[in-house]
This record gives structure tokens, C-alpha cells and sequence, in this order.
């Protein structure tokens, strides 16, 4: 059986802010080699790390990532006031540069790059691949591009992007014809969509699945053939299931 990929979701979200360098720091720290993050771009077509429509929920401001110029942005903190309070106030919205940096400096870590699609309807499909793609140039090999925008997704194929990710909205979502037209090296999919039984590696292209954070839960999906899990609190799932293992009992010959 093979083994469990853990996939920090926007880094280590559960003790960090997410989609801060912080939390990738902190993700690789504890063993984790895949990364998943989400990318915007600023009014100035800057990318940078960030998940929600609004700036209210991880920065207590108003308005959205393509109001604000990039330089307005990495002053801005991005540290979650209502989990965190004030504890991690300096931590700023973060370029997607600066995980590039880090991917530079651990080659063997593999990142999850989303296209948000608020970004991509903003600006467009082709000015936002140009721009993502341009910055990730120096780890293009390091990173697949994954959407739940099926058209930008498309583009990026076109274009020659090496690996993508689909995300689709439910299970069901997988026997679209567009979906498979596009021949995705990975599928992102809600652990909340997945039918109650059965093998679950039916498709092409390796699946991943969000959000999970119980051992049980996570061996369970890999006796029905999951490789890849993706979860806010990755490292203590990894220590959890490294524990376990250490107290099964030897088979007997």
C-alpha cells in the first residue's frame, strides 16, 4: 500500500496564519514536503499569497486584493485577528516570490499553486497565468497549477504549464467532459463530496483530498487508494500517523 503525501493547506494553517511565509516556514520545519497556496493578484497584477474574496476575515480590512496596489499589500498584515488576535500582527500579506525563495532554498518540496478564480474574473485568464507563471519560473519544476477555473486550467495546458490540478465542486463533478478532456495530473477533492464507499482511484490523475485532520479518517481513505491528503494541521496529522505506525504489532510468519 502506498504511503500517505501530506499536503500542508496554505501552509501550517492550523498554528499560523495562513498563506503567510510564516506558515510555509513552519510546514517545512515539520517535515512536510507539499505545500498548497493560494495566489492573487494586486491592482497592479503583483501575485500574491492570499484565499478569501475580501480582505476582511485574515486582515480586518475592507475591499479586495485587486483594490490595492502590491506595494499597499505586503504593508498589510495578513495574521487572522479573530483566531489570533494581535499575536502575529507583523506578519504582512505575502508575494509569491518569497515562497519561491523558499522553494529555491528545499528542492525537495513540491508546491500546490491555486489560481483563485476572483483574480482570474478580475483580470483574466491570460494576464493571470503570464503573471503567476512569470514568477514561478525559477521552481517551475517544483510547482503544478491547480484551479477550480476549468478555463484557466485549460489555458495553462495550452500554454505548455508541465503539471495541473483540477478542483471540481463535487464528486460528481469528475465525469464532466471538460474535466477529462483536460487530462489533470492531479484532482482536488472535498473529502465531504466523496461517495461513502468504494475505491476512489477510478480516475486519471492523482487525487487529493482536503480537508482532513483524523488519522482514522486518513488511513481509511488510504485502504481506498488515496496517496495524497491535504490538511490545515499536516504536521501534527504526520506525527500522529508516524506514531501509530511505530505501535502496530509485527506480523506473525
Amino acid at each position: 500500500m502506498s504511503p500517505i503525501n501530506l499536503v500542508a493547506h496554505r501552509g501550517y494553517q492550523r498554528r499560523f496564519p495562513e498563506n503567510t511565509l510564516l506558515a510555509y516556514v513552519e510546514a517545512v520545519k515539520g517535515g512536510i514536503r507539499f505545500i498548497e497556496t493560494d495566489v492573487q493578484l494586486s491592482a497592479d497584477k503583483q501575485p500574491v499569497l492570499y484565499h478569501d474574496r475580501t480582505l476582511e476575515r485574515c486582515s480586518g480590512a475592507k475591499g479586495a486584493i485587486h483594490d490595492y496596489p502590491f506595494a499597499q499589500l505586503v504593508r498589510t498584515p495578513n495574521h487572522e485577528p479573530l483566531r489570533f488576535g494581535k499575536r502575529f500582527i507583523s506578519q504582512t500579506i505575502t508575494p509569491l516570490k518569497e515562497l519561491v525563495d523558499l522553494l529555491q532554498t528545499h528542492s525537495h518540496v513540491h508546491a500546490f499553486i491555486e489560481a483563485k478564480s476572483i483574480s482570474i474574473d478580475f483580470h483574466g485568464i491570460e494576464t493571470c497565468f503570464q503573471c503567476i507563471q512569470e514568477v514561478l519560473a525559477p521552481v517551475a519544476g517544483q510547482c503544478t497549477l491547480i484551479s477550480f477555473h476549468i478555463p484557466f486550467i485549460h489555458h495553462a495546458r495550452t500554454a505548455g504549464w508541465h503539471s495541473l490540478g483540477v478542483a471540481p465542486r463535487k464528486w460528481q463533478d469528475l465525469h464532466r467532459e471538460e474535466v477529462k478532456a483536460l487530462h489533470p495530473e492531479y484532482l482536488f477533492v472535498d473529502y465531504d463530496s466523496l461517495p461513502e464507499q468504494g475505491r476512489l482511484d477510478q480516475f486519471p490523475g492523482t487525487m487529493v483530498i482536503y480537508e482532513v485532520d483524523c488519522p482514522e479518517i486518513a488511513k481509511d481513505l488510504q485502504q481506498r487508494g488515496i496517496e495524497y491528503i491535504e490538511s490545515f494541521a499536516a504536521v501534527e496529522l504526520q506525527e500522529a500517523l508516524e506514531q501509530e505506525s511505530r505501535y502496530q504489532p509485527m506480523e506473525q510468519n
